[in-house]
């Protein structure tokens, strides 16, 4: 750690004024984290300590402090201190050992999305610690029993068949079969098994038709607000993103015109069914324009329907994938939310021809299947034993939802805005500007809750003032313990709030 009599020439505060005010100590942390004299994962002094090493009153310090946390530069642990983030980059670099050769690797550059803090590792492992996630469904609901016989028979099956090989072909064809049969009659897909590739999770299918239908530098559109692992992904192959905003009928589709007259679009990725992360589900005047545009531009759309079954309002709104007129929808579906993230089936339903080349691509990159576990899957399709668990946690996902709106209303009142969604596992809450989500998030991990705030569903991290509550893997009980949490954290922000603005004034004056 840099020596403590260092402190005030490391921040370039040996002018004439003798005191620093706080912005002039901010400048100094950032200009010294910005130029590689202080590292990430250093530790500051505690703000009495920095006070009398800066001769300034420590509530300039504590000020500095707490405006350095806010913009991203510090972090605050509760009992151990203030420290440089360790997400950012400084301008030096350790060189290498002569000895050992390392060779040049392409940097990837880390999403907040996909990175979680200590405390957040930390609280995984503790019991009383909850989650909002992102809409995760409840394992405890799982039906074990039926879940342990279905597994058993496939097994038993797969031993008398001798396919119990790992990607056993007959095992997959046997689950696309299921799969078609569910499509269409459940979503209006005229599909059959030749129009469906089989992989181990939505990200999986993501990357796979992207990697096919992209090269690098075309223009690919996504939702101002989006699923980050979507557009990481194309990103990482080299695309360019656009945006279109979002209004409470979902995505702007008469802002898409004028992007394909600008750019030459080559994909779109939507969740039109319920909206990730804002839960709104498109109008059908709306998909009408999209598949139109699409056809007069000539672009792909990636439809992701991740939560399908979970709609809770009237009948659901069939996927673009249905119209029977299309010819631009690749459609992306999962068992994960109906089964847990523990049974990894996802499956891309296209034209055949393009089938063909994703299961090549696939068979080079991604390997194949567990071939039990789609035996099991498809079993549970065929005997409707999916369907009817299904149709029994719904009514239970529907009443936590009604308990978290309750909560939350309980709780923060006019504080917040929140639009009831048709269907889906969270909810997505808009609070006052009186109310930062970035440090409620903040003070929510202090009190053993994890959120995500809005700004990390931006493909360019611009902020919103929004959270994204999952509710369907908390039980009632443990949703209002969390909301609870929330509220305490709110308290806390608008209590700090309030103690800034008059150590600013005072600061100042």
């Amino acid at each position: 750690m840099v020596q403590l009599r260092k402190w005030r020439p490391l921040l370039k505060l040996d002018g004439a004024q003798p005191q620093a005010s706080y912005r002039k100590i901010i400048e100094g942390l950032v200009s010294a984290i910005v130029e590689g004299r202080l590292r990430p994962g250093t530790l500051l002094p505690g703000t009495r300590e920095m006070a009398q090493l800066l001769n300034v009153n420590r509530k300039t310090v504590i000020l500095a402090y707490e405006e350095a946390v806010t913009k991203g530069w510090l972090i605050s642990i509760q009992r151990r201190g203030t420290f440089v983030s360790t997400q950012l980059a400084t301008g030096t670099v350790t060189a290498p050992s002569a000895k050992l050769f390392v060779p040049a690797l392409r940097e990837t550059p880390a999403v907040a999305y996909f990175t979680q803090g200590e405390q957040v590792t930390a609280l995984q492992h503790r019991r009383d610690a909850l989650f909002f996630d992102n809409g995760a469904c409840d394992h405890r609901l799982l039906p074990q029993a039926v879940l342990h016989r279905y597994y058993r028979n496939a097994l038993r099956n797969s031993f008398t068949t001798n396919t119990v090989r790992h990607g056993s072909e007959g095992s997959g064809h046997y689950l696309r079969n299921a799969l078609a049969e569910m499509l269409r009659h459940n979503r209006g897909l005229n599909v059959d098994a030749q129009q469906i590739c089989l992989t181990q999770g939505v990200q999986m299918s993501l990357y796979l038709t992207a990697s096919v239908l992209l090269k690098p530098g075309d223009v690919v559109v996504v939702e101002r607000l989006s699923y980050p692992p979507a557009w990481e992904i194309f990103r990482q192959l080299g695309a360019q993103l656009v945006t279109v905003d979002l209004d409470d009928e979902g995505c702007r589709v008469d802002q898409l015109d004028e992007l394909c007259r600008l750019h030459n679009v080559r994909m779109m990725y939507v969740t039109p069914h319920h909206q990730f992360p804002t839960t709104v589900s498109l109008r059908a005047g709306r998909r009408q324009q999209l598949l139109e545009l699409a056809r007069l531009h000539d672009f792909c759309i990636i439809e992701e329907d991740y939560d399908h079954e979970y709609h809770f309002a009237g009948r659901p709104y069939l996927p673009l994938a249905s119209d029977s007129a299309q010819r631009h929808v690749i459609y992306i579906g999962s068992l994960s939310k109906s089964l847990g993230s523990t049974f990894r089936c996802s499956y891309i339903v296209a034209p055949s021809n393009v089938i063909e080349v994703l299961e090549r691509t696939a068979a080079v990159s991604l390997g194949q299947g567990d071939a039990v576990m789609q035996r099991m899957l498809a079993d549970l399709i065929n005997d409707g034993e999916l369907k009817k668990h299904l149709r029994r946690v719904s009514r239970e996902y529907r009443r936590r939802r009604e308990t978290l709106l309750s909560c939350l209303l309980d709780a923060f009142g006019e504080q917040i805005s929140v639009q009831e969604p048709e269907g889906g596992l969270a909810l997505w809450v808009k609070f006052a500007d009186s109310i930062d989500v970035n440090q409620l998030a903040e003070k929510a991990l202090e009190l053993d809750l994890v959120v995500r705030n809005g700004r990390l569903f931006s493909p360019f991290g611009h902020p919103e003032n929004a959270l994204r509550l999952g509710f369907a893997s908390l039980n009632p009980e443990e949703i209002r313990t969390a909301t609870q949490r929330l509220a305490q954290a709110a308290q806390v922000v608008g209590e700090q709030l309030g103690r800034t603005l008059d150590e600013r004034r005072s600061c100042e004056g």
